[in-house]
């Protein structure tokens, strides 16, 4: 059990350091899409105008990337996949663990009692042993797209937060011709908090 216990551990650090160099690689993209403007000392405004015209560009490809990259798998799915797994694997055993093989009348009763017989029983804990494989493969499926989503979703709010923050950071420089733009980053701010 101990060693099953490292295996998970090891993993899982290693899908976190994989997760650390994809957020990386995703923060070059995100800073090659988004155009950074230099703001003039004197504020006309046209330039003014770009500038707000740029922040939204800015905030909308942000967004944008956070729902590209905001992971799509459900937790639902791997569930069903992994239970899909153990009942495929308690069906074969069903089928090839009886005197008679197969899934007739003969070999399915034959095969749950030889099911229940590894643990001293008959044919209803032979379901048993044989229903095991598709709750705990389902369950543990679920527990790891779980976790794994949680932690891509992490990383890409965190990613967007920052891209957004820096947004802002150039606006409040001119905060006087900006409060509209401020006011909406701060919103939106505020809501990939909530998300988190």
């Amino acid at each position: 059990m101990s060693e099953e216990n490292t295996s998970d551990s090891v993993s899982t650090k290693r899908q976190e350091a994989d997760l650390v160099i994809a957020v990386e690689e995703s923060t070059a993209e995100v800073t090659e899409n988004v155009e950074i403007v230099a703001e003039p000392e004197i504020m006309t405004p046209a330039i003014i105008e770009k500038m707000k015209n740029q922040v939204s560009q800015d905030v909308r490809a942000v967004l944008q990337e956070l729902e590209k990259k905001h992971t799509s798998l459900t937790e639902g799915l791997a569930t069903a996949l992994g239970a899909g797994t153990g009942a495929a694997g308690s069906l074969a055993a069903l089928s090839s663990l009886g005197t008679v093989s197969g899934l007739s009348a003969a070999g399915v009763t034959t095969g749950l009692a030889a099911a229940g017989g590894l643990l001293g029983g008959g044919m209803l804990l032979g379901l048993g042993v044989l229903a095991a494989p598709v709750v705990a493969l389902g369950g543990l499926s679920y527990s790891l797209a779980k976790k794994r989503k949680k932690a891509d979703n992490a990383a890409a709010l965190g990613l967007a937060a920052k891209k957004i923050f820096e947004i802002q950071a150039r606006l409040i420089q001119h905060e006087e011709h900006f409060r509209d733009e401020l006011a909406h980053i701060k919103t939106t701010l505020e809501l990939l908090t909530h998300l988190a």
